[in-house]
């Protein structure tokens, strides 16, 4: 008994040594924790400024990170430069540059570091629309040390009227699974899809089976569209189609201004165009007088009502507003399958359908009051790009 009684200090004692261990660990781990509150709303990227250069505003200042700018007209060759000195950390240059887009030509991208040359960008163009804007993302592998990031393009002047420069992080959603969602998030609170910020271009669109949705690639462009050379896409349907969703990327339409959609010859009414914050670089304040443009693509959507879609072949027609034109771009078709519940079948498709009476003339518009009736050209048929199976099989060029 005497011995056992000795023995119980020393197990307490022992107990009291790992207790306290343990509360400095924790206590450790709690610093730890609310140190990391205070950086993560701020990642790396975040606390450096971006950097603004437009042509209407050169001479005003930019961060030290970035300038100064120069350009360099030429007979057959024109430079826009800009001088970088990468700051600490891992963020990767997002490089968003508004132009003027000419009828030929190109406009190159290049990044030019101590000692090499890097072609970030063969050709800017895109053949989308006279202002257009692109964002490339440049690897800090790339960017080694301090260096120039110049735009060379074809004729007297330069075409560049507007860049933005921002340090981004990769943008960490919170979801089920590992991948990382390929998106890149400004200073600003800007989100930039990856997979269109490389210097090669976007990747092909795929059709995508969702169970009884099918989302269909009815083309993926570019296509040119104008006021008077309407373009007619041919979606043969296979099941009976209940409703469905036209989507699609268009370059060239002003603020405001909205494509003609018809499917099967019924005018869509719920037609959207996407309008992207006013602090979008994209947005150009022509002269005194003139109206405001947006360069780049802008997304548009419309609802196609029940009883428009049909069993077989289906008729898509697009067209620019009188006097205008546009370029569109993953033309794509969302159908839902099986029976449609009696509400829906038996509302009206449009208000006042109007018929339409031959493939060579539109039926009667009424935009704003007024009435067009116009004649126009046989439709160009496009017949698709599908790569998907099944449900909604689009013919093959």
């Amino acid at each position: 008994m005497s011995g056992g009684n000795r023995e119980i200090p020393a197990k307490v004692g022992c107990v009291k040594k790992w207790s306290n261990r343990l509360a400095r660990i924790g206590w450790l781990f709690f610093l730890l924790w609310a140190s990391s509150l205070g950086t993560a709303e701020a990642p790396p990227g975040h606390a450096v400024p971006p950097a603004v250069w437009d042509v209407k505003r050169a001479g005003d200042s930019l961060p030290s990170w970035a300038g100064p700018v120069s350009t360099q007209r030429g007979v057959q060759m024109s430079t826009w430069r800009v001088q970088i000195r990468p700051p600490g950390g891992d963020s990767k240059l997002a490089f968003t540059v508004v132009f003027r887009e000419p009828a030929d030509g190109f406009a190159r991208v290049i990044w030019q570091g101590p000692g090499r040359a890097v072609t970030l960008c063969g050709n800017l163009f895109e053949k989308a629309a006279s202002l257009h804007q692109r964002t490339l993302l440049i690897e800090r592998s790339s960017l080694v040390g301090a260096g120039q990031l110049i735009v060379e393009s074809t004729g007297e002047e330069s075409v560049v009227e507007r860049v933005e420069l921002s340090w981004v992080e990769p943008l960490v959603l919170a979801a089920g699974w590992a991948a990382p969602s390929g998106l890149y998030l400004t200073p600003g609170g800007k989100v930039l899809p990856g997979d269109e910020m490389h210097g090669g271009g976007r990747h092909r669109p795929m059709d995508e089976d969702k169970g009884r949705v099918m989302d269909a690639v009815l083309d993926e462009g570019p296509i040119k569209i104008d006021g008077h050379s309407p373009v007619r896409f041919i979606a043969p349907i296979a099941g009976s189609p209940a409703y469905g969703r036209l989507e699609a990327q268009v370059a060239g339409l002003a603020p405001g201004e909205e494509p003609w959609l018809w499917v099967n010859g019924q005018a869509l009414a719920a037609v959207a165009v996407e309008l992207p914050g006013l602090d979008d670089p994209g947005f150009r304040q022509g002269a005194l007088g003139q109206s405001l443009r947006y360069g780049g693509w802008l997304t548009v959507l419309a609802y196609v009502p029940v009883g428009l879609l049909r069993q077989g072949e289906n008729q898509v027609d697009w067209q620019a507003v009188v006097g205008g034109g546009m370029t569109v771009r993953n033309v794509r078709l969302q159908v839902v399958f099986g029976e449609a519940s009696q509400e829906l079948a038996k509302s009206p498709a449009v208000s006042k359908p109007q018929h339409v009476t031959s493939q060579v003339s539109l039926p009667v518009l009424e935009r704003g009051g007024e009435r067009f009736v116009e004649k126009r050209a046989q439709p160009q048929l496009r017949t698709g790009l599908s790569t998907g199976r099944g449900v909604v099989g689009l013919r093959q060029e």
